[in-house]
């Protein structure tokens, strides 16, 4: 056999090795587009790092950019970004565990709370308009910006145990908000524990992680049963999330409160304005 020849049989057989994945893809139905999965890594990443840097797992901004860039209506927008917003707050929560930003008995409390009320909630989504949904979500974050902006919220830090009303008050909530807005309950609970507990902004935020985990792990089964979620986007997603966020938990564990603070509320009030805007 001559060199041309056994150079095109090896050439054949290493090309057939190297696209395997995408023709297997391909035989099961699978449309694999290699710039749009580097697109929404990259996406991914961006978004992580503002999960971490403000405990929100980064669906506040990925719904938004879903909903108005990508043409995903609002329960797709919310399914998906649940995906990655797990994944970015299981390793953000590992690092605030880390620094002993946790108070156990407080945090599992509030824990419990929310994922039986998230459970709840999150079967409702399936009778709310997605006009309503994406409308109601934009104003309730505009409304919650100004509240975190001009607030003296997070300067401090509680020394003794919250009292047991106010952490079942502040799992309900959470849990509630969570189910309908997959990020509403980690918004609110951030200014509530800083103002009713008087928690840093630091250690409300890994509070509100261990509440978020659970709560979007129930939530995710329910917007999963129903359809709503985009898993091709939602991997992507997710593995650019995982990459970034610990960078941006170092990055808000650095910050001092108030510009943490002023920048959450930035956030969120973009965010709000994109979806009140959005189709």
């Amino acid at each position: 056999m001559g060199w041309d020849q056994k150079h095109a049989r090896w050439g054949g057989r290493n090309a057939n090795w190297k696209f395997r994945p995408i023709l297997c893809a391909r035989k099961m139905g699978i449309n694999v587009n290699l710039s749009e999965v580097a697109l929404f890594v990259g996406l991914g990443a961006i978004v992580g790092f503002a999960g971490g840097l403000f405990a929100i797992g980064g669906a506040l901004i990925a719904i938004p950019l879903l909903t108005a860039a990508f043409g995903l209506s609002q329960h797709d927008s919310q399914g998906t970004a649940m995906v990655m917003a797990l994944a970015s707050a299981s390793v953000t929560l590992v690092i605030y565990a880390r620094k002993k930003l946790l108070r156990v008995r407080d945090d599992l409390i509030m824990a419990a709370c929310s994922t039986a009320v998230g459970l709840v909630s999150s079967q409702l989504v399936h009778y709310i308009n997605d006009r309503t949904l994406q409308r109601g979500f934009g104003a309730f974050l505009i409304v919650l910006a100004g509240f975190v902006w001009f607030g003296h919220l997070g300067e401090g830090d509680r020394s003794s145990p919250l009292p047991a009303p106010a952490q079942v008050g502040i799992g309900f909530l959470a849990g509630a908000l969570s189910g309908l807005f997959v990020v509403g309950g980690a918004l609110v609970s951030v200014p509530l524990l800083e103002r009713v507990a008087g928690y840093s902004q630091q250690r409300a935020q890994a509070t509100v992680l261990l509440m978020l985990v659970p709560a979007s792990a129930i939530g995710l089964v329910a917007y999963s049963s129903a359809g709503y979620v985009r898993w091709h986007e939602a991997l992507a997603l997710a593995t650019g999330a995982v990459a970034l966020a610990p960078l941006g938990t170092r990055a808000a564990l650095a910050m001092k409160p108030r510009l943490l603070r002023r920048c959450f509320a930035v956030v969120q009030a973009g965010a709000g304005i994109l979806l009140m805007a959005g189709r």
